[in-house]
């Protein structure tokens, strides 16, 4: 798997092993798809990166601009690749790993913001499919991690229902490549 996009294009990072199925990375060619929907230029951008998995959509971010990425995920494995491929383009500094079990613990990723946080610019909630997980993330969230342009993608299995919490979000565009389902929402103002 290569990043698609920015100063480290082309450069490979570390995947699970092909026998283990409960870590599942977007594939380059929907990640490269995401981008250029959501623009190339990041630059100064906060991202969290939920159910961050081998780290991939959140290092991309990194390459193409963006300041400052959390990852969260609570599987071990997870948290051990995200910090070999952080650790093999040194880009430690500019982000922060999290073993944080979700959504119900979401709230705890608030004790390591600065007192300066203003809101996240773009948050990836990219759960095991089927699950639900998505949704009860999406109705997780506390205010304080949104601003009024926050961008958030969910990814999901194209044929399950995503319910997005009415009172929150709008959908603003969704994109189905295959058996994967992207869908951009927008806090409600």
């Amino acid at each position: 798997m290569k990043i698609t996009g920015g100063k480290f294009k082309g450069q490979k990072l570390y995947t699970p092993p092909t026998k283990e199925f409960s870590i599942r990375p977007l594939r380059s060619r929907i990640r490269k798809a995401l981008f250029d929907i959501i623009g190339h230029n990041l630059e100064g951008w906060c991202i969290l990166d939920l159910f961050a998995g081998t780290g991939a959509l959140g290092i991309e971010a990194l390459s193409r601009g963006a300041n400052y990425v959390i990852f969260v995920d609570f599987s071990p494995l997870s948290l051990k690749i995200i910090h070999k491929n952080l650790e093999k383009l040194n880009l430690m500094d500019n982000s922060r790993i999290l073993k944080l079990r979700l959504p119900e613990e979401i709230s705890k990723i608030s004790k390591h913001l600065g007192e300066n946080f203003k809101g996240f610019h773009l948050i990836f909630i990219t759960p095991t499919y089927e699950k639900g997980l998505a949704e009860k993330t999406l109705k997780e969230i506390p205010h304080s991690f949104l601003q009024k342009e926050t961008l958030l993608i969910v990814e999901e299995k194209a044929s399950f229902p995503l319910n997005v919490p009415q009172e929150k979000f709008e959908i603003i565009n969704s994109k189905i490549y295959g058996e994967t389902k992207l869908i951009f929402l927008k806090p409600k103002t």
